[in-house]
């Protein structure tokens, strides 16, 4: 990676601040940051209002320039008509960075979004590196810099909060202030006029008072540098986003099955999660997943020992659990007979560890079993329920730390999750485990959904391009597609598996190419922009001699007008979805999913942004949620997965190679005994690229 940015030390290790707009007028904006700045800030601090002499006690500077300092940061909260005044100030007196908490920009409209450009365009002139405008603020807890709407510097740990939100730095503060996350860094971006979330990314992935990065995004400016981001910063510290904007209100249009399925949020989900990153879907898993891995290592495995007091939350916790996909496994004889000599008799010790109702005894029991559980390798984490009277009791939260400091000294790196149920009266004690390092989950279910989101994400290497560009096809439509022969002809040229066939105009030519391949044959019409050819009765199959086939050409001609497809007819088996887009943001992206009539039926695909490996290729494969199509459901031969795997992996170096591509389907791509067959494909090109 990348030496940190200067933008990142002159905002966050700032060694002076201007507040431009500070007052001493309770209840506002200026007097809320003065506050903040002076409550905990350990650098040089100067205020700037023109209509004040003193502030707080300290002196007031009618201009940045009266200063005389050459101020790292300026944090401007002046209304939005006098920000580029500010601005152009900032830039004369040198400053490096500034942070625009004002609104009234882009937010606003095109007026608003045309001031903030030319203030951006001046700034990146100048070499002034902005935040925001329109934005909650910044905050380094280790120097006490909180130049955010925040009230207080919020308590310290090693989460970084990066969003587009300001409210989620509010809801963030809360949490910190209840003692349930602790941060290092936030950053809000407002409007992203110039540091960008590719940027905040990279600067905290090397930070090292960050240990964990959350983002809320509501947009990805640049998708595919977020993505090449997000994998090498995925290999040093855990990366959460929440995503919103995950429904849509308006259907894209669809003009082959690959654009309908590739939604907007289900790209940006996949990529992401191809990238190492944990994808959550609201934000109070963010800041619980977030403390949860500041506290604890990750999740190596699936497998989960859990230990309670209540038998009845132990089933209901082990359900929620393996609705995540984690396992709670059966406990091997030797490890059962280790817990059950401190439990009572009627004990349960084969997972959920129920050691009942004897409250005198849950220190012990607690602490033996997790002990016996944090250095077995028969379980990869372990659940605490504290239930009532195990919660009221201050002796089991000690046990509880005491037998995970001893594990930790052996070198035993279990993490270690307590599954909260208790009230108020346990506040204190919850407040002691957490502070000690061990999270703390309200009920059954925010347990079992953050400790699954702890789950170490599967990554696998990148492969290069094909490194070569392919030349646009010559026979396109006006709207862009490309004629069937063509598409055949780069398929066949890339090596994949296309059925033998030929394109005819007539019924002579149909039985001079049906001779030729054999039959049984298949014809289809092939008009351009035909999506559903089977619904249009655009193909007839099984056509097994040269009579059935003049009687179909009859029949294909009273309707369609067009050139026709003649091909080997291939048995049946199951079949497949192999598609690509170009997307926007992140460039060509794979689809894969059950084909033929099972497309639009089930809408069941999973997506990679290209090229990937054959591992890769694999790993979506199996993402699919019907995995039975993959064994042929008793119909047809078990798909092949390795070969399947290989030949995605190919399309996604093949589509590398085809920034001129727009949509691709192979639909249906048939495997059977014989191996994988396609049938079928359409593509279309970019806007704006020369049509023959």
């Amino acid at each position: 990676m990348v030496a940190v940015n200067g933008w990142g030390q002159s905002i966050f290790s700032a060694e002076s601040v201007a507040l431009i707009g500070a007052s001493d007028q309770p209840g506002s904006l200026g007097h809320r940051f003065v506050q903040n700045m002076l409550g905990s800030y350990r650098g040089e601090l100067y205020f700037v209002n023109p209509s004040r002499r003193t502030i707080a006690n300290r002196t007031a500077y009618s201009s940045l320039a009266d200063t005389s300092k050459t101020i790292d940061l300026a944090v401007i909260l002046v209304p939005p008509q006098a920000v580029e005044g500010v601005i152009d100030e900032c830039i004369a007196c040198g400053a490096r960075a500034a942070v625009i908490i004002s609104g009234g920009f882009a937010e606003t409209g095109p007026d608003g979004a045309r001031v903030q450009q030319r203030i951006a365009d001046k700034a990146r002139a100048a070499g002034l590196r902005l935040v925001g405008p329109n934005c909650f603020g910044i905050i380094n807890t280790s120097n006490g810099l909180n130049a955010s709407l925040g009230l207080g510097l919020p308590a310290p740990g090693g989460v970084s909060l990066v969003t587009q939100s300001g409210a989620y730095g509010m809801a963030a503060f809360t949490c910190s202030q209840q003692g349930e996350i602790g941060f290092a860094k936030v950053l809000a971006l407002g409007n992203r006029s110039d540091v960008t979330e590719v940027e905040a990314l990279r600067f905290l992935g090397e930070d090292t008072e960050t240990r964990v990065i959350a983002m809320l995004l509501e947009s990805v400016s640049d998708g595919r540098a977020f993505y090449q981001t997000a994998r090498e910063t995925t290999t040093l510290k855990p990366v959460i986003v929440l995503k919103t904007g995950r429904t849509r209100s308006a259907q894209r249009a669809a003009a082959s099955h690959t654009a309908a399925l590739a939604e907007e949020y289900a790209i940006t989900e996949a990529v992401l999660r191809q990238a190492g990153v944990r994808v959550v879907e609201d934000g109070r898993t963010l800041l619980d997943v977030a403390a949860a891995l500041d506290q604890q290592p990750p999740l190596k495995g699936r497998r989960v020992g859990i230990i309670t007091n209540s038998g009845g939350v132990g089933v209901e916790l082990t359900d929620l659990l393996e609705e995540q996909d984690l396992e709670v496994p059966l406990l091997s004889s030797a490890l059962q007979d280790r817990i059950r000599r401190h439990l009572p008799a009627y004990g349960s010790v084969t997972n959920p560890i129920d050691v009942t109702t004897d409250w005198p005894r849950f220190p012990e029991m607690y602490g033996t079993s997790l002990r016996a559980l944090l250095a077995s390798d028969e379980v990869d984490a372990v659940i605490a329920v504290l239930l009532h009277r195990s919660a009221l009791a201050p002796e089991v939260g000690a046990a509880l730390m005491a037998e995970l400091q001893h594990a930790r000294r052996l070198g035993y790196e279990k993490p270690l999750h307590v599954c909260w149920v208790a009230g108020r009266d346990a506040e204190a004690n919850r407040e002691r485990l957490v502070r000690a390092g061990v999270p703390c989950h309200n009920w059954t279910r925010n347990t079992a959904n953050t400790l699954a989101h702890c789950l170490e994400p599967q990554r696998y290497p990148m492969v290069e391009g094909s490194g070569r560009v392919l030349p646009i096809p010559l026979s396109i439509t006006e709207d862009g597609w490309v004629a069937t022969a063509e598409i055949f002809g780069l398929l066949q040229s890339a090596g994949f598996p296309v059925v033998p066939y030929r394109i005819v105009e007539n019924i002579q030519e149909a039985v001079e190419a049906a001779t030729a391949l054999g039959f049984p044959v298949v014809v289809k019409a092939i008009r351009p922009g035909l999506m559903h050819k089977s619904t249009a009765g655009a193909v007839v199959l099984n056509i097994s001699d040269q009579d059935a086939l003049a009687e179909t050409f009859l029949q294909l001609e009273r309707g369609l007008t067009c050139p026709y497809l003649i091909q080997t007819q291939v048995s049946a088996g199951s079949e497949w979805l192999l598609g690509a887009i170009q997307d926007l943001d992140y460039g060509p992206v794979v689809l894969f999913g059950p084909g033929g009539v099972w497309t639009e039926a089930l809408s069941d695909v999973t997506m990679r942004v290209a090229p990937f490996g054959g591992d890769e290729a694999l790993s979506m494969i199996t993402a699919i949620r019907c995995p039975l199509f993959l064994d042929g459901l008793g119909l047809s031969t078990p798909v092949d997965r390795r070969a399947l795997a290989g030949l995605l992996a190919s399309l996604s170096v093949w589509v590398s190679s085809v920034p001129w591509l727009r949509e691709l389907d192979l639909n249906p791509v048939i495997f059977n005994e014989h191996g994988f067959h396609v049938v079928d494909a359409r593509m279309r090109v970019a806007a704006g690229r020369s049509i023959s």
